[in-house]
């Protein structure tokens, strides 16, 4: 009868029928809902590392999860035929969000995060009688000259995995389980796909980078043992031995109230303006981070407590961060947000390689040109030891997810041993990286982005010389800090650089010869 009276209405002009909205119809609202929640997530997150430890972004995520996880409508955007390009991106990329969702939002695995996470910035190490930050403490294995006092500080690094190491292991098995259910790949392949990244590509990187750097590495730990006058070289020496080469002129030269106007400094030189970036710096359980919370209008930076060059480096690293997201000109919320990670990576290690032309230190640190050498050799030598140590971090990590059954110290110090050649003495310092619990899978991505980085830095220097100025800026913002999911990582390396991704400049790099005594 009701719906007799209906038609009668219809006819009357007086009742409309209400039909569903087209299908790329409901993809736009739900694209601005996400961009909406995702806002207000990172604006939480921010909050809470500032140390708000009374909030959490659980709710948020939730709605999130509601938002992305509608299987009605994921039944219908399946079904969905576009033709016009953009359309079929966005389609692909919702249906992957939702799977990522799923698993990631999980509320029992939220949880666990979120204890782990509230952990790692709230947790001070015991060092003797003092209790220390996470920046105090690589203060101290940076820059104290009695080696039984920084290896009591590497020690101490155990704490954080004994507070985190079972939380981290449950949450690694949570997500193992949510990726057999929701997807067909087992977690860690799904994320490297996520991505953008293929898992035979990455390792043949990885085995490029080491064998090629293998020769140099050896030379670096002679000149180590000889400098440091030691017969083995342990793991509490080794960010001793590089920032000891700086010590006597770093305090002078990066204080650390200078650092975000040297930021803005430098990228104004390149035509970009960062007032609208929101900086603090805080006691923070990881290095530092930049928010996306807005794409192309609001972006926000932490900075970890750090001293010297270590703080200007991390600094460096998430303004370049937070330029991308401040550049970013996509067409689409889910283009915006999902580019590959590791050109993200690479374009905030293109600021941060600024930091260390001798160039720029010279006319922007006022180091002389000694000071200049010395801070770029110094650099290059420890990022010889970093990406190696960064490469074993994720291979740990893979092998851990893997078999979540292994004892993940055993896999983490059998491998550190074997890139860095030191002995990690059974400890289980693995947690210490605050990435395992917060961000799986994330590692490579540091590793490849050192690779971007360095193709991108050897073109724009072809093309404009080693100084670069507003010119050089414009293009690095067309082709790469503009860019988000829109290409693959070889399709925007080929079309800025000329040329598909490859390890070679980051090796060649590497690989120079020794010069520090």
């Amino acid at each position: 009868m009701r719906r007799l009276l209906c038609w009668v209405l219809i006819l009357a002009g007086t009742c409309v029928a209400q039909k569903p909205a087209p299908i790329a119809a409901q993809l736009d609202a739900r694209e601005q809902q996400l961009e909406k929640l995702y806002a207000d997530y990172w604006r939480m997150e921010y909050k809470i590392a500032l140390g708000e430890s009374n909030l959490s972004s659980r709710p948020i995520q939730e709605q999130i999860r509601t938002v992305v996880s509608d299987d009605k409508f994921l039944v219908q955007l399946k079904k969905a035929k576009f033709t016009d390009p953009l359309l079929q991106k966005r389609q692909k990329l919702f249906l992957n969000e939702a799977v990522y969702t799923k698993i990631t939002n999980d509320p029992a695995l939220t949880a666990v995060v979120e204890q782990v996470t509230n952990q790692d910035n709230a947790i001070r190490y015991k060092v003797g009688d003092r209790s220390l930050t996470r920046a105090e403490l690589t203060d101290l294995l940076e820059h104290n000259p009695d080696r039984r006092i920084r290896e009591a500080a590497w020690r101490a690094e155990t704490q954080i995995t004994k507070a985190n190491g079972d939380h981290i292991r449950q949450a690694i098995r949570l997500r193992n389980d949510l990726a057999s259910k929701y997807s067909d790949e087992i977690f860690s392949m799904f994320m490297l796909h996520r991505k953008g990244l293929e898992v035979q590509d990455l390792f043949s990187w990885f085995d490029q980078i080491k064998e090629q750097t293998e020769p140099e590495y050896q030379r670096l730990l002679a000149q180590m043992r000889k400098v440091l006058g030691v017969a083995k070289i342990e793991p509490w020496d080794l960010d001793f031995y590089f920032a000891n080469f700086t010590q006597s002129f770093e305090a002078q030269k990066f204080p650390v109230a200078e650092g975000w106007p040297k930021a803005k400094q430098l990228a104004q030189a390149l035509g970009y303006n960062l007032d609208s970036v929101e900086m603090h710096d805080a006691d923070l359980g990881f290095g530092g981070a930049a928010y996306p919370v807005l794409y192309g209008k609001e972006a926000k930076i932490l900075a970890n407590r750090y001293k010297g060059i270590d703080y200007y480096d991390h600094l460096f690293h998430a303004t370049g961060h937070a330029l991308h997201y401040e550049l970013m000109d996509e067409p689409s919320y889910l283009i915006r947000a999902n580019y590959a990670e590791p050109m993200d990576e690479g374009t905030a290690q293109v600021f941060t390689l600024q930091l260390y032309r001798p160039e720029v230190e010279i006319k922007t640190f006022a180091l002389s040109p000694a000071q200049a050498r010395q801070m770029g050799t110094s650099y290059r030598l420890r990022q010889l030891m970093e990406v190696r140590g960064t490469i074993a971090d994720a291979l740990s990590e893979f092998e851990t997810y893997g078999d979540p059954d292994q004892d993940p110290s055993a896999v983490y110090n059998r491998i550190h041993s074997q890139y860095l050649g030191v002995d990690m003495h059974d400890e289980p310092v693995w947690a210490f990286n605050s990435l395992y619990g917060s961000d799986p899978i994330y590692l490579q991505s540091l590793v490849v982005g050192d690779m971007v980085a360095h193709q991108i830095v050897h073109h724009i220097d072809q093309q404009y010389g080693r100084t670069w100025g507003k010119a050089a800026g414009e293009e690095l913002k067309a082709d790469f800090f503009a860019r988000g999911a829109e290409m693959t990582i070889d399709e925007y390396m080929k079309k800025g650089t000329g040329e598909a991704l490859t390890p070679r400049y980051l090796v060649r790099f590497l690989s120079g010869s020794l010069t520090l005594q």
